[in-house]
């Protein structure tokens, strides 16, 4: 018999993983947001080693990010559109600030989608 303290975690019974509550998973996918989000100033602001990845030549900071910018607005979208029964503002705002990173990331690449 497992005893957890933390409301918000249970665990599956077929696999045996610890899952997050609803309440915590919106939180947490608008954390990641904001870390994003920082992270996408620091990386335009500051200057980081130069490595190789994937064929391309780009500074460490720009790795996480370019993950993270991928992957969260992709999640919160999902997210928005599963749980149809509740408005949960901390999914758009989280959207809100992917579609902002994604601008200033845009900007600092001159990447230009309407030419």
């Amino acid at each position: 018999m497992v005893i957890y303290t933390n409301k918000n975690l249970s665990k599956s019974k077929k696999t045996g993983f610890i899952w997050f509550s609803m309440s915590t998973k919106n939180k947490i996918y608008l954390l990641l947001s904001i870390v994003v989000l920082l992270m996408t100033f620091v990386g335009i602001f500051q200057n980081f080693e130069t490595v190789h990845f994937i064929g391309f030549e780009t500074e460490v900071i720009w790795i996480p990010v370019w993950i993270g910018v991928v992957i969260l607005p992709l999640l919160n979208l999902y997210e928005i559109a599963v749980n149809t029964d509740d408005y949960s503002k901390y999914y758009w705002l989280a959207l809100l600030l992917n579609v902002i990173s994604i601008f200033f990331i845009l900007k600092y690449f001159e990447i230009e989608l309407l030419s």
